[in-house]
């Protein structure tokens, strides 16, 4: 699963914690703890949520909020 995670992440460079857990086929949260582990190896980071794209409606999924970039 983690090299599917770094593999995804690699080509697209930034992608949300859903569209990783779809893509691979996983649960969301397994994927968050393998990105959390990338994190801390310092080859992928958790991005905030830009203010200006969010209207703070609450409609999206919480993991759909949760951007994750590709940092080596």
């Amino acid at each position: 699963m983690l090299k599917q995670i770094q593999q995804y992440l690699k080509t697209h460079k930034r992608a949300c914690l859903t569209d990783i857990a779809t893509h691979i086929k996983a649960d969301p949260a397994a994927v968050s703890a393998m990105l959390e582990m990338l994190s801390a190896k310092g080859r992928a980071r958790r991005l905030s949520m830009p203010k200006g794209n969010c209207g703070g409606c609450t409609s999206c999924a919480p993991d759909a909020l949760v951007i994750w970039e590709w940092v080596t």
